[in-house]
């Protein structure tokens, strides 16, 4: 599975919008229709967000999928509880994921409280780092190794909530359930491209502790209906300091980490990574940047307003009787501390020329400085490609031809 999305070439009306919106540059025009770059492509999803025509749609597990033979775990992402109107009860969409045929729920936002308590004892810890910038958003990672290598050494090197979840998740099973490991199948409620794509094409461990993903779009409608059937009363609430962490600024928060800025949405993540990069930021201690507008809550495979849903979690934080919160896992941070549970590694090989030798880099970079020197410099994409040093790179990469530019063709 190379994409979490798929592009729907007949709705595709060519109108350069995704390809110039791209991050990395990974979209071009070919035929009069978008396509994508694999090797470049972050799974942030903003091609998703400015299409106009609806082109792209989710590419992930189905209901269907759930299997009876298994031991079915689902954790919805934190951001699903801000999908559902003020006064909705989490215990209800808990029962109502049930209902579809899972067998036990765990709540993302339990493992968001453990690693809150990771990251704040990492922070004060890496002295000679700064800022440091965390690890839990796919889309950020992956565009650092695509655009910023010189900034990877900054990334926290910790797991994600979904991870984690997966992890304990299984852990409980066994406990609790008497189940074998190979009998377990975990799902995830993505909210976004970039966390299901991370489970078939991990930035960090080699192989994902969870074994497949639904789209909340997927889901949505399934929920609606079950939960409507939902009469009885029920006691199943989040960690409160978890759930902070599908809200911009809130991972800050939740980790008290007192000097530090939070950033969401892709160009202005960008836009503070180059600050980053020109040692601009050296004074800050931790810097939260998040993909998506509002960070999760932004995801491109959610349903509602992301400002809507930031105050409705907020609501959920704020009226949650905090007596009725129980997590077991809370007091055995220091166990899963020394026995390394939070450790990551970031893969560093899955990401387009990242194989190259550096004089192979550096041979490849002067070919692209001296074609694109040769090209117009307007980036007015009549070639397919959103710039001038796009088209010199494809041209290198042998995707291109000089003659591709409808400029220099004219001149001629």
């Amino acid at each position: 599975m190379e994409r979490a999305f798929y592009l729907d070439k007949d709705k595709c009306e060519g109108c350069t919008n995704c390809m110039r919106k791209c991050p990395t540059e990974a979209i071009r025009l070919v035929d009069d229709k978008a396509a994508i770059n694999d090797d470049k492509c972050i799974h942030c999803g903003e091609c998703i967000r400015v299409c106009p025509y609806n082109a792209y749609n989710p590419l992930t597990n189905r209901k269907d999928d759930i299997s009876k033979e298994k031991f079915s775990i689902v954790i919805p992402s934190t951001a699903v509880y801000g999908q559902f109107h003020i006064g909705t009860e989490i215990c209800n969409i808990h029962r109502a994921l049930l209902s579809l045929g899972f067998d036990y729920v765990y709540d993302e936002s339990w493992a968001a409280e453990l690693l809150s308590l990771a990251v704040k004892n990492r922070v004060s810890q890496l002295k000679d780092i700064r800022p440091i910038i965390n690890s839990n958003c796919p889309a950020v990672v992956r565009l650092i190794k695509v655009k910023y290598p010189a900034l990877l050494d900054n990334i926290l090197l910790i797991e994600s909530p979904m991870e984690i979840s997966a992890l304990l998740a299984r852990k409980n099973a066994k406990e609790l359930f008497n189940i074998k490991e190979e009998d377990i199948e975990v799902f995830y409620i993505s909210p976004c491209p970039a966390k299901a794509i991370s489970v078939h094409k991990p930035v960090g461990t080699e192989h994902s502790k969870i074994d497949k993903v639904i789209s909340l779009k997927e889901i949505f409608g399934d929920l609606i209906r079950e939960m409507k059937m939902q009469k009885d009363i029920c006691f199943s609430n989040p960690s409160l300091k978890g759930l902070k962490w599908t809200v911009s600024g809130g991972q800050c928060e939740a980790c008290e980490i007192d000097n530090s800025i939070a950033v969401s949405g892709i160009e202005n993540v960008l836009n503070i990574l180059e600050e980053i990069e020109n040692g601009k930021l050296d004074h800050i201690d931790f810097v939260e940047l998040m993909a998506c507008n509002e960070s999760c809550l932004g995801g491109q495979f959610n349903f509602e307003n992301p400002f809507v849903a930031k105050n409705n979690i907020n609501y959920i934080i704020k009226t949650t009787d905090t007596s009725t919160i129980l997590i077991d896992d809370l007091g055995r941070f220091d166990e899963f501390e020394k026995a390394g549970l939070f450790n990551m590694e970031i893969r560093l090989t899955d990401n387009g020329n990242a194989g190259l030798s550096l004089k192979a880099a550096v041979e490849r970079l002067d070919r692209v400085e001296k074609i694109w020197k040769a090209l117009p410099k307007l980036d007015c994409g009549s070639c397919g490609a959103p710039t001038c040093r796009a088209l010199a790179e494809d041209i290198v990469d042998g995707f291109a031809t000089i003659d591709d530019c409808v400029i220099l063709k004219i001149k001629k």
